[in-house]
């Protein structure tokens, strides 16, 4: 365990776009798939609002203007203390479907969460829709899960990740394969 975390936003002027967007929607991801784990408590909770209002009220700023500090410092603290809630809790579906995404295919990480991320949401809302009613409030948004899925397609079309995973390359028939791996995945026990 780290004993000392600097975050720096200096040390992230010159990452590339393809890259901001990318980590910034992982992030994003933690924060939102942590709030609602079955590990959730009420420091990961603390941990992760925080972090879904810093980085949903700068992941733009921070894709549209790379060189603004004040962003890209919100972004990092964001990121972090999302990690911190993940530390205290876990992640969920999401990642679950992510990751086979990523591993068979070479679909980078980010994009296949952001992929993944609003389906699960939906698909989360009849048991966790007062939490994603909670999220959705710290960025001025109602409507329970459906209204914070809708955010985070807003935000993955900003930072110009793919939508469908025909986009990202994927044809029908491999769907049935991706779901049987997929559920054998160890974070979503955790959804």
């Amino acid at each position: 365990r780290f004993h000392t975390a600097i975050l720096d936003p200096l040390l992230v002027m010159s990452v590339p776009a393809a890259v901001r967007a990318a980590a910034g929607i992982d992030a994003i991801s933690h924060a939102v798939e942590s709030y609602v784990s079955t590990k959730r408590n009420s420091l990961s909770q603390l941990f992760a609002r925080e972090a879904f209002r810093l980085l949903a009220q700068n992941f733009e700023t921070h894709l549209q203007q790379p060189q603004n500090l004040e962003a890209a410092g919100a972004m990092q603290l964001g990121a972090h203390l999302a990690g911190m809630a993940i530390e205290n809790s876990m992640l969920g579906a999401a990642h679950a479907c992510a990751n086979p995404l990523t591993a068979r295919y070479g679909t980078p990480h980010g994009h296949a969460v952001a992929l993944m991320l609003p389906h699960v949401v939906r698909h989360n809302g009849a048991a966790v829709g007062a939490q994603y009613e909670e999220l959705g409030q710290e960025i001025g948004i109602d409507n329970g899960a459906e209204g914070l899925a809708l955010a985070i397609e807003k935000l993955r079309s900003a930072a110009g990740l793919p939508g469908t995973l025909s986009a990202a390359g994927l044809c029908q028939k491999e769907l049935s394969s991706l779901a049987t791996e997929a559920s054998k995945q160890w974070t979503g026990t955790f959804n």
